[in-house]
This record gives structure tokens, C-alpha cells and sequence, in this order.
């Protein structure tokens, strides 16, 4: 699923602007179509602008050329993993994505890594425990925008939590909230009075601003349920709690960092399971897949994707037991193993007519073995095609 050309998870009708375009108009775009980041046409390149960048303009009618930037890009034809990867080393949320030609073809943001992570078994195999940023820096709701704008900028972090006296969640205050309702509000805010003196608007307390009710997952939840949450509701944090009490929080980034350690680890294949598995079964034999995979990877880098087929059978005394298909996609080959329960003995004996009979019993099965030995296979067969390429070339550099 991840090493798919990013080009099709990218959107292709790309809105774009000019670099004469003013702020105010950018913006405008900006805020109907939900983006949080432009495409600019130069005559000469490329550009970016992001709306955090223009809601800090003096001036609506300037020109977005006062805050574009020339964007790293990413090539129509990398591997979705990649250009994760790429897209965190380079620091932007959104990246254009170009022909071979140098002409743009798409774009790709954040949202379209968690669209496609909302869907993948990588996401949905981890729990939120596995990734989440423990005791997240909250404020009480008596706590002013000021402090919590503070505590943002001395912690480098975007958003803090809001917590009533019980340390229950309340609310949730962003970076981009402060700047949108404090910096640039559309209408100007209404200043109360306390004992006749007016608050200024860093010093009133952080229910105003803050997002309430907060989207929120559960501490049992997956990764993938958050990249569903992340991607619906269009945020870049999600607060995991229990019993209303915040435990954690989880980041796009954190997602992201996570996808690109297991690229890095060599785990980062999809494995489909197909057919039906006993639930006494399951989670030895989850370790069992996730064990041998890495193997398989280590020997194939590129493994494109692995398919286990589990066929549930049983025998004429009613004993049940599995036999099981292994399917392995890399670029050079697809690879295939079966496996199933090896028999108990062959028994012979002659008959009244003495003819001689054979008689073959199936052991009680294993499942647990006969899943090592289909993957235990393909393995072989991997390191076998990769010895034999070594030889080859190895022939070939002594000729």
C-alpha cells in the first residue's frame, strides 16, 4: 500500500495562484476550499504559501510574492513511504509533486499520508499507547491565552490542552487559534471588565478561544482510528484520553515518524490475511508473521506486499487442521510456498485379498508450525535468488 506511486494518492486538479495575488484573496481561497497551503505559478518556478505565513500580514492587499517560498517537490513516481519521508525531511506540509518533464502534476499534504493510513493494517495493527506523547502539557480553563501561548513557545509545540479542575478535558488551544481569534480576528473581540478595568485580549482566559468539544480516541484505539480522526476533522493533534482524563496526544508528525521507523526497521510491508484463523491463535501468530516478514525483508528490501491464504480443513475423524499459502510480491518475482500438517506415518498391511494398502493419517495439526514453515519458504527461495544474483555478478565483474 505505501510503496504505490504517490502521484495517485495526490490531488491532480491543483488550485493555483500568482505571485500578484493579494493576501486577502489568498486567504479567502485558502479558507473555502480548507487548504492550509498554495500552489504559486512564477514565471520562472514553483512557490508555496502557507495561511499561517499570510494571516501574519500587516495588509490585506499585499502580494502573496512577500511570503512565497520555493518548495522542495516530489517526483511523480516515488513510493508513498518515500515521499513521506521526504516531506518530513524537508519540513513542509505539502509538497508539489512534478512530471519528468519538471511540470507539476499534483500536490500532496499531510491529510493524503493519513487518508491512506486510515486504511492500512500497518496503522490499524498499532496501538495509540505504541506512539503517543505521554502527560501532554495542559492549562486550566482559568489559565489566560497569554500563558498558554507562552507555554507553547517555550515547549515548541502547537497546541496545549485545556483541563477543568478535575483534570478533565475541556478544550484544546492552537498556535493557529491564537493567531486567527487574537492577531488577525475577523471581527474584533469583545473586551469584558473586571472591577472596572479593562483585560487586554493575551490576558482573558483561554475558554474563549479554545476548540470545545474536543475530537478525541480512546486509549485502546489504533493509529489508524486517529488518522481517520486527523483526516475528517481536518487537525493535526488528537488528545487520547480515559475517563475524560487526557493520557497522551498524537500527531500528523507523529504518525509520519512512525510509518518512517518502520521503513527504516524493515518492517514496513503489508501482510493480507486471508481465511478464517481461531482467535486462540491469533496473537502467537501475528508475532510469528511479524518475526519472519522482517526476515523476508531483510533479504528483499522491496518487498512489495505479502499475502497469507489460511485454509481451514478437517479430517474424516473430525480434526481439524490448516493448510496454508504464502504469496510474496517483489519487484523482480513473485515468490509462493504451501504448507500443511505433515502426516503422522504411512502404515501398510495386506488385505484378505492380500493386496497391499497404504494408509495415511494426518497428524494433529500445528498451526503455528505449518505458518513458520510456508514463510520459513519463501525465505529460501529469496536467498536462494539472491546467492544465485551474487554469483552471477560476481562472475561477470571476473570475466
Amino acid at each position: 500500500m505505501f510503496d504505490e506511486p504517490v502521484l495517485g494518492i495526490s490531488t491532480k486538479e491543483v488550485v493555483t495562484i500568482t505571485p500578484d495575488t493579494t493576501v486577502g484573496t489568498a486567504i479567502g481561497i485558502m479558507e473555502k476550499n480548507r487548504f492550509h497551503t498554495l500552489v504559486v505559478r512564477g514565471s520562472d518556478a514553483l512557490y508555496l504559501v502557507s495561511i499561517q505565513d499570510l494571516l501574519f500580514a500587516s495588509h490585506s492587499d499585499w502580494h502573496v510574492d512577500e511570503f512565497m517560498f520555493k518548495p522542495y517537490t516530489i517526483h511523480h513516481t516515488t513510493p508513498i513511504i518515500d515521499a513521506i519521508i521526504e516531506l518530513i525531511d524537508c519540513g513542509q506540509r505539502a509538497a508539489p509533486v512534478i512530471d519528468d518533464s519538471g511540470v507539476l502534476a499534483g500536490i500532496v499534504t499531510e491529510y493524503d499520508f493519513m487518508a491512506r493510513g486510515a486504511d492500512s493494517r500497518l496503522l490499524k495493527d498499532a496501538e495509540v499507547r505504541r506512539i503517543m506523547t505521554r502527560d501532554p502539557i495542559c492549562v486550566q480553563k482559568t489559565d489566560s491565552i497569554g500563558k498558554a501561548r507562552s507555554i507553547m513557545t517555550k515547549n515548541n509545540i502547537g497546541r496545549v490542552l485545556v483541563v477543568d479542575e478535575l483534570q478533565n478535558l475541556v478544550g484544546i488551544v492552537t498556535g493557529m487559534d491564537i493567531v486567527k481569534k487574537i492577531y488577525k480576528p475577523k471581527n474584533r473581540m469583545t473586551i469584558g471588565e473586571v472591577k472596572g478595568e479593562k483585560i487586554t485580549r493575551m490576558e482573558q482566559p483561554v475558554t474563549v478561544i479554545m476548540n470545545a468539544p474536543v475530537i478525541t480516541a480512546d486509549i485502546d484505539a489504533n493509529l489508524a482510528d486517529v488518522a481517520k480522526l486527523l483526516l475528517q476533522h481536518d487537525i493535526r493533534g488528537v488528545p487520547i484520553v480515559k475517563d475524560h482524563v487526557p493520557r497522551g496526544i498524537i500527531t500528523i508528525p507523529d504518525i509520519m515518524r512512525y510509518l518512517r521507523m518502520l521503513r527504516e526497521e524493515a518492517a514496513m510491508v503489508e501482510v493480507e490475511l486471508e481465511g478464517t484463523l481461531d482467535e486462540e491463535y491469533k496473537d502467537l501468530a501475528e508475532r510469528i508473521i511479524e518475526t519472519e516478514v522482517r526476515k523476508i525483508a531483510r533479504f528483499s528490501p522491496r518487498v512489495h506486499w505479502i499475502k497469507i491464504v489460511i485454509k481451514k480443513e478437517r479430517d474424516r475423524g473430525g480434526v481439524p487442521f490448516y493448510r496454508i499459502n504464502a504469496h510474496v510480491k517483489t519487484p523482480e518475482k513473485q515468490y509462493f510456498a504451501q504448507a500443511e500438517p505433515k502426516p503422522l506415518k504411512t502404515t501398510k498391511w495386506k488385505s484378505e485379498d492380500e493386496v497391499e494398502e497404504t494408509k495415511m493419517q494426518k497428524s494433529r495439526w500445528d498451526f503455528l508450525e505449518v505458518l513458520k514453515d510456508a514463510l520459513l519458504s519463501v525465505e529460501r527461495q529469496i536467498e536462494e535468488d539472491r546467492d544465485r544474483k551474487r554469483d552471477l555478478n560476481r562472475r561477470a565483474v571476473e570475466a
